[in-house]
């Protein structure tokens, strides 16, 4: 009961902080209208500058009195240019997302079908026929839904589909981040990221952004950003202990085999035999297990470090992730009672599992290739230790027979014989 009130009252703060979030996007919003009416205001008046420039250069004289038609048809003439250039522009997006929603439709779709239509409280008959033959429309290759159960059935499935998509690309995209150390780059590649997944999703569903649309993705954009207002510092320490797991078991062998190379101590094990090759082979063989333990401390370090710059990149592919799942539902969701269907939500913390587990399996990828690395490396050190032992006991081997027949030679040979006596 306890642990579901701390839930509930982390979920609280979780969405006043996202709403003091988007009170501050509209601010800085405002503050970005009103640079560009001042920086509006400074071009007219340079351009009017110039124009005074070109009046005194063609010796026009300036009106004493009434209007300056000069000043004024210039102004006018930077008017038009200035409408021109909009006019191009939005027939330029116009026929950029024509191009979208035919390759999504396989031909011109119905303006009907590509509207996004705002969620009501509980869909009423025609509201639930329009939403059907949308879905219908959308993959004709799956049979049309004709109720409120079959059409949420369908919007479940499609979500599925298009989940795995989603996914993949929050996931590549989010870990980017990190790599460039620069945490301006990195604020630029999570907005390019966020609005090019959203644009991604209603281009997969056939959806053509309206001015409402567009604000609602600056504003999930904007707060793409604040990675902090979207997991607590419990959630932050998990996802970092569930990066570097497999770090864990590393780290111990490598202690492991630290205390046991401590508790040896080679003088004793050899006492004072003095056999040829055998203590260099005892050293070898001390120096493949520490060059082990060194390089279980070097992947050790590099989890340690590489699992917080993954991290980042986890909380950014997991909001990237949360924020197309949230839009996806938006627009396959019936009304607001099947839009807070289990189907149809996908909560923050299933949106970092989900950013997790790639990470996770690329580190661990890594590190099988360090280990790799680290098993070659030991085989030419035994492989070393094995011709410094094979020489060892070749000279062993020859003292051994020299002394051998040595000894032959003594017991061969008879005493010899005393000299007789001169008298």
């Amino acid at each position: 009961m306890q642990s579901a009130q701390e839930e509930s009252t982390l979920a609280g703060v979780r969405h006043r902080g996202q709403g003091y979030l988007g009170y501050l996007l509209w601010a800085l919003a405002i503050l970005g209208l009103l640079w560009t009416l001042n920086a509006v205001a400074l071009l007219v008046e340079r351009w009017i500058a110039i124009l005074d420039v070109l009046r005194r250069s063609a010796g026009i004289p300036a009106p004493a009195t009434g209007p300056d038609y000069w000043t004024l048809f210039g102004v006018g003439a930077l008017l038009v240019v200035f409408l021109a250039l909009s006019l191009a522009a939005y027939a330029m997006y116009r026929r950029s997302w024509t191009r979208r929603l035919h390759a999504a439709w396989n031909g011109h779709p119905d303006p009907q079908l590509t509207r996004i239509r705002p969620l009501r409280g509980v869909a009423g008959p025609g509201e639930l026929e329009a939403r059907c033959a949308y879905l219908a429309a959308l993959d004709p290759a799956q049979p049309a839904p004709d109720s409120r159960a079959a059409y949420e059935a369908a919007a479940a499935a499609k979500l599925r589909e298009i989940e795995t998509a989603i996914a993949h690309r929050a996931v590549t995209a989010g870990l980017v981040i990190g790599l460039n150390r620069n945490a301006l780059l990195d604020s630029l590649t999570i907005l390019a990221s966020a609005l090019e997944l959203q644009l991604y999703v209603l281009t997969r569903l056939g959806k053509r952004p309206s001015l409402r649309t567009w604000m609602e993705l600056a504003r999930r954009t904007g707060a793409s950003l604040f990675l902090n207002s979207y997991v607590t510092r419990e959630d932050a320490l998990y996802l970092n202990l569930a990066i570097r797991k497999a770090a864990l078991g590393l780290e111990v062998a490598s202690d492991a085999v630290q205390s046991a190379l401590a508790d040896i101590d080679f003088d004793e094990v050899m006492g004072h035999v003095e056999i040829p090759g055998l203590a260099q082979a005892a050293q070898l063989a001390s120096l493949t297990v520490s060059v082990g333990a060194s390089g279980l401390r070097q992947i050790g370090n590099f989890i340690e470090h590489a699992a917080n710059d993954l991290l980042q990149g986890v909380l950014a592919g997991g909001v990237l992730y949360y924020h197309g799942m949230a839009l996806a539902a938006e627009c396959l969701a019936l009304d607001e009672q099947h839009r807070r269907s289990h189907e149809m939500t996908r909560t923050v913390s299933q949106a970092m599992t989900v950013a997790c587990a790639p990470a996770g399996r690329l580190l661990r990828d890594q590190v099988r290739r360090m280990r790799e690395f680290l098993r070659e490396r030991r085989k030419l050190i035994l492989s070393a230790a094995k011709d410094k032992a094979r020489e060892g006991s070749g000279r062993v081997w020859d003292s051994v027979k020299g002394w051998t027949g040595f000894s032959t030679r003594a017991t061969a040979s008879p005493p010899s014989a005393a000299p007789p006596d001169s008298k």
